[in-house]
């Protein structure tokens, strides 16, 4: 169990942040800090959680403002959970084009992958993309 001050989280919980505006290989940083994080889990999912990571960040730095971050969240319950946000400063949310328009479909891909949900804030706005699992990860029962 996760406490947290004193408030008690009956699941585990793991979290990897990484700011990425200010890296020129942002886009390889992201991958492989995903691809790192889930290394034993299911390899569909993390060709999956890796695809989607490089559409949301591309996105992001091509069409948000800084600062840009790559939260990666990992729970094993009450279903063993992946969860990618990726953060930016623009208040302007993301468009969903139709397929098939060059350069214009990372969200599409996206949610054909995983459980996509757009958080406006105050201070701009998170993608998320959520990956539940059924099975928990390769050695890790």
């Amino acid at each position: 169990m996760v406490t947290d001050g004193e408030t008690q989280v009956p699941y585990e919980q793991r979290q990897w942040v990484c700011r990425l505006d200010q890296d020129p290989e942002a886009v390889i940083t992201a991958r492989a800090l995903t691809g790192t994080v889930l290394a034993g889990w299911d390899a569909d999912l993390v060709e999956d959680a890796i695809l989607v990571t490089s559409e949301l960040v591309t996105n992001a730095l091509a069409h948000g403002s800084a600062p840009v971050t790559l939260a990666i969240t990992v729970r094993t319950e009450p279903e063993p959970t992946v969860i990618l946000d990726v953060t930016d400063a623009s208040p302007v949310l993301p468009v969903q084009d139709l397929p098939g328009e060059v350069g214009h479909f990372g969200l599409w891909i996206a949610e054909e992958l995983a459980r996509v949900t757009i958080h406006p804030g105050p201070n701009g706005k998170t993608v998320r993309a959520e990956f539940v699992l059924f099975d928990s990860p390769v050695g890790r029962r």
